[in-house]
């Protein structure tokens, strides 16, 4: 949900017409619009023409972190006080961008955010509303279910994963070593589930309040990367914030820093995350004094770490230092509890609908006898989609269009369909309409580019410097596939 979403009753949007200060004032303290505001699952905000924060809902109160009640002050007065950290994002709105992200000061948690502004009749001002989505929250979000914390979200996500025996005793003595503060390393494939086996980890090897810090190392700029990891002192850069900026170790202060992909940390950051492995030690751009931090650290790949030292492209030092307890994730084919894990998200799902989602005997064979090459997030994907498109009996009828293509039998790589190669003379692989959108085929011949360089360079920012295109970019495509 964005602003534009909020019901136009509510805000006394009446079509593209202008309302006066008075008006848009009556409606903000109107029981209805509070009521409604502080229904929604994330942060609402509201500044006034003079720059006065008039309203904040319960979710984004919750959020500041306000040491009192909420009272109408200058946004500039709100933002020193409370945990949102806004800088970056109102330095883009004044370019004239209505979304960005806003991140915590004291959990390091990133908040998608978008803004609108509804004008004041008469004037060249307005009122602005900024939304603030919990990204954690989106899903819970999406089905309407309000009112849950994430915390409690996490504890009760954790309580339900299942296992197969030999990963069940590799996690639980990986919780064990995290507990005595030694560092876990969690090895697999893209989707096999290493996030949510290093939330378990946190969740159950210490005190449940704690930050758990998030950080995709491959989604971060190399330019950018000591910078978001160690934080930079006031003036420390051309386009610095004023203010200064604590990175994402300092974020993770007294909790767990998780870094994921951590084969796409740059070579020539690997030296300064190596020291503040050694000795807890962090030194920020621009500083020439040390912090000592003291987080417990979680890393994931889905890289070969080993082969990376032999190449030169990872640090053997770091390696050992990271892989105190390495887990071994195995692919979602491989595991024989499948079934259970079928059954499990069937039941969220059931949970989160308000109604029983559950499949025939053919449905299922099916799913039992696919492949999953996209693991744990392909088969959450599919039930999504099943979620969706049946009542509450799904057949093999109500599965995606890829499974019809497939009869639902295991897609091994010999069939799987040839990926088609880039001529030297540069020629465009031939792609069949089958009905589609332009729009449509130009993604497809978009993912079978990415896809090739990715299989032949071995590493998202390999292939990022190849295509001549933004780290993030690759990142956020080659997710948009996953899904």
């Amino acid at each position: 949900m964005t602003p534009g979403d909020i019901p136009q009753f509510y805000l006394g949007v009446r079509g593209a017409e202008a309302l006066s200060r008075e008006a848009w004032e009556q409606n903000f303290q109107s029981p209805q619009f509070r009521a409604f505001a502080n229904l929604l699952p994330d942060g609402l905000m509201i500044v006034d023409p003079d720059e006065v924060v008039v309203f904040l809902n319960t979710a984004a109160e919750r959020a500041a972190r306000l040491s009192s009640p909420f009272e109408s002050q200058a946004l500039s007065t709100f933002l020193r006080f409370s945990d949102f950290d806004m800088d970056d994002f109102l330095a883009s709105a004044q370019r004239g961008h209505t979304q960005g992200l806003v991140r915590a000061k004291i959990s390091g948690k990133v908040y998608q955010a978008s803004r609108r502004v509804l004008v004041v009749a008469g004037s060249a001002s307005g009122f602005t509303v900024y939304f603030l989505r919990d990204p954690e929250n989106q899903d819970r979000a999406k089905r309407g279910v309000a009112g849950r914390s994430i915390s409690a979200g996490d504890q009760k996500e954790s309580a339900r994963l299942v296992f197969p025996d030999g990963l069940k005793t590799q996690v639980e003595q990986a919780v064990r070593a995290y507990a005595r503060n030694f560092r876990v390393l969690l090895l697999g494939e893209s989707g096999v589930g290493k996030t949510a086996i290093a939330r378990h980890i946190h969740l159950t090897g210490g005190d449940r309040g704690r930050p758990f810090v998030h950080v995709n190392c491959g989604s971060i700029p190399e330019t950018l990367f000591e910078s978001e990891m160690f934080g930079y002192e006031r003036g420390a850069f051309t386009g610095a914030l004023q203010a200064g900026k604590r990175g994402y170790i300092e974020s993770a202060a007294g909790g767990t820093l998780f870094l994921d992909e951590i084969g796409e940390i740059p070579l020539s950051s690997q030296p300064k995350l190596l020291k503040f492995l050694e000795d807890g030690t962090i030194q920020p751009v621009g500083s020439s004094v040390s912090k000592k931090i003291d987080t417990r650290v979680i890393t994931a790949t889905n890289r070969d770490l080993t082969e990376m030292t032999r190449q030169g492209g990872f640090r053997k030092d770091l390696l050992y230092r990271l892989s105190t307890f390495p887990v071994e994730i195995p692919l979602l084919r491989n595991r024989s509890d499948k079934a259970d894990i079928l059954d499990m998200m069937l039941e969220r799902a059931s949970q989160e609908r308000g109604a029983p989602l559950k499949l025939t005997a053919a449905c299922r064979a099916i799913l039992m006898r696919h492949s999953f090459p996209g693991n744990l997030r392909e088969m959450k994907s599919v039930v999504d989609y099943l979620d969706i498109v049946a009542s509450d009996l799904a057949g093999p009828e109500h599965l995606p269009p890829s499974f019809s293509r497939h009869q639902g039998t295991a897609i091994e790589p010999s069939q799987a369909p040839v990926r088609p190669q880039i001529s030297d003379e540069g020629a465009a692989p031939e792609i069949e309409p089958g009905g589609r959108t332009l729009k449509e085929m130009a993604r497809a011949f978009e993912e079978r580019i990415i896809n090739e360089a990715l299989d032949r360079l071995g590493s998202k920012r390999a292939a990022a410097k190849e295509l001549g295109v933004d780290i993030a970019t690759i990142v956020r495509k080659t997710n948009r596939t996953a899904e």
